[in-house]
């Protein structure tokens, strides 16, 4: 795993000092590199929460009906604020952005839906991690996830990588926990994205794999080599929306559902 290992990290450091200024062709980053992600989180009204859902679940209709090959509507579960979502889809290339898209009628007034249901909205453009990344299997459908955004010091980003792939990753895989990652490129701190896929609510109750797998003090060990590393963290648990949302039947790296 050390060549794997050394040629990713190569990678997503040269990506976190370039993206902002430099286009990543596909060419560049060879075949079956990591799709893009647009991740929004948003805030919505909680008068207009049955509104939101039904414009969401349109709008998922439309975007499969488009050829997108997957869309992720999430929300979060009991703790924390109950009326934010996450919201994830695939994207191939910044120029989309720059493109006249003619919405229809249909689309536009989806939208303008959505638009009067929430009160705020960030959306990030993420790198995904398959190198890292342990998904979800195909013909299983998400339930709860732990989300976790870490903000990274601009220039350790190497050593955090290296952290999570030595010290912290195989017990995850060991305890048959799926995850995915993503690196923030543009929309906010710098750092990543993880999702932790829980099967249900007792889950939460076996606590985190590395502390299961070398003890608490075994896991504070670890983590504090992230001292002076990681700035921030935040922790959110989200329920998959499946009416919301749609799900790939594509076999590829680039087109797979990734979270």
């Amino acid at each position: 795993m050390g060549g794997l290992l050394r040629k990713f990290l190569r990678t997503s450091v040269a990506l976190v000092v370039l993206t902002t200024l430099l286009p990543l062709s596909e060419t560049s980053l060879g075949q079956g590199h990591p799709p893009w992600l647009q991740m929004t989180v948003v805030q919505v009204e909680p008068t207009s929460v049955d509104e939101f859902l039904a414009a969401q679940g349109e709008l998922s209709a439309l975007e499969e009906e488009a050829g997108t090959s997957w869309r992720s509507v999430t929300r979060t579960a009991i703790f924390g604020d109950t009326y934010q979502f996450l919201i994830m889809s695939p994207f191939s290339d910044f120029s989309t952005f720059g493109q006249a898209v003619d919405a229809g009628p249909d689309r536009a007034a989806v939208i303008n839906r959505i638009r009067s249901a929430i009160t705020s909205r960030q959306t990030y453009a993420l790198r995904a991690t398959p190198a890292i990344d342990n998904p979800l299997p195909d013909d299983e459908e998400p339930t709860l996830m732990l989300v976790q955004f870490v903000s990274v010091l601009p220039g350790r980003e190497e050593e955090y990588l290296r952290v999570m792939v030595d010290d912290v990753l195989p017990y995850f895989d060991e305890a048959e926990m799926h995850h995915t990652s993503g690196a923030i490129m543009l929309g906010g701190a710098s750092g990543y994205v993880h999702v932790f896929h829980v099967e249900n609510f007792a889950g939460l109750d076996q606590g985190s794999p590395l502390a299961q797998a070398v003890g608490v003090d075994g896991a504070q060990e670890i983590t504090a080599k992230l001292s002076g590393v990681v700035t921030r963290i935040e922790q959110w648990l989200v329920h998959y929306l499946p009416n919301q949302s749609f799900r790939s039947d594509a076999k590829n790296e680039a087109d797979s559902e990734p979270f």
